[in-house]
């Protein structure tokens, strides 16, 4: 959001392992380092006397986002995006993210110095940007995606964000996290669309892309073959009941607690998931966190203001 009054862009960014998204927009989060100026402008950034492009594709899965530099040329890209959206090409930044609960005190510290201070110029898409990134704002992800409407929410609830890489719960009691509750299970997505296409190779002899499988996800269908169809949505029935074991096991009774899915699998789990009824809730917008840390950031800010 660009609050006028200070001059300032407050932009919250998702760092995901698959994408990247803002508050306006979702783009992939590959990277690769040109040898030279790129035929097309489109993803191309140039930064520090080099060409790279950014957002075309998926980065391989990292151990940490601090391991190199993709994340902060993606971090520049996604702030030049939310600068395009709101007119501008030079501005104050406040970067405001996110990392998993259950590491956010590990990670913090050095995340937040990874992240752009401090003045920076570069080009993407062929546009000229300065900014100067007055501050940065971390918060925990999965809980940030319900934090603007928390108070619309069962008291006791279970906050389940399927992402890319892994799948953050949170449990909280009166709207507070309990976090000896809380739990990171190291497997998601990517790992889900791996299991599918080794079951569709196995049973068809071919393989489907990334995109094929999210096609069935998001939609429950895809433009292909009905038998490979079928096959990754009887996968993605196991996925989801695999989750709905994971919170059993982990002592939560999903017949009992309020749960709401967020993340890239929650209208996965709206369309293959077993339990169902009112108190099982989803926020299909992956841009949910994105707009959580903007909202927590903004209330911070003003509290700092007053």
């Amino acid at each position: 959001m660009y609050l006028d009054e200070q001059k300032l862009l407050l932009c919250g960014i998702d760092h995901g392992f698959s994408t990247m998204k803002t508050a306006h927009f979702v783009f992939e989060n590959g990277v690769k380092e040109l040898g030279g100026e790129a035929s097309l402008l489109t993803n191309t950034m140039f930064f520090n006397e080099r060409y790279f492009k950014v957002g075309e594709g998926r980065l391989p899965l990292k151990d940490t986002k601090v391991e190199d530099g993709d994340y902060f040329l993606l971090t520049l890209a996604a702030i030049a995006r939310e600068m395009d959206y709101h007119g501008l090409s030079d501005t104050e930044v406040c970067i405001a993210a996110g990392l998993p609960f259950t590491r956010f005190g590990q990670e913090k510290a050095e995340f937040k110095e990874y992240l752009p201070s401090g003045d920076s110029e570069f080009q993407y898409n062929g546009k000229d940007y300065h900014i100067n990134c007055s501050d940065v704002f971390l918060y925990p992800q999965c809980y940030a995606a319900v934090a603007d409407r928390l108070g619309k929410l069962p008291a006791e609830l279970l906050i389940v964000d399927i992402g890319s890489k892994t799948v953050d719960i949170i449990h909280t009691r009166k709207h507070i996290p309990v976090e000896s509750d809380c739990i990171t299970i190291p497997s998601a997505l990517i790992q889900c669309m791996a299991n599918i296409n080794n079951v569709v190779y196995r049973k068809t002899n071919r393989t489907l892309t990334e995109e094929q499988i999210q096609q069935v996800m998001m939609y429950g269908n895809a433009p292909y073959s009905d038998k490979m169809v079928q096959i990754v949505r009887e996968e993605l029935a196991v996925f989801a009941k695999g989750i709905e074991a994971a919170l059993k096991e982990h002592g939560f009774d999903t017949e009992m607690t309020p749960v709401v899915y967020v993340g890239g699998g929650a209208g996965m789990m709206k369309r293959f998931g077993s339990v169902t009824g009112r108190n099982i809730m989803h926020i299909e917008d992956v841009k949910a966190n994105a707009f959580g840390y903007e909202y927590l950031a903004y209330q911070q800010l003003k509290r700092k203001w007053l």
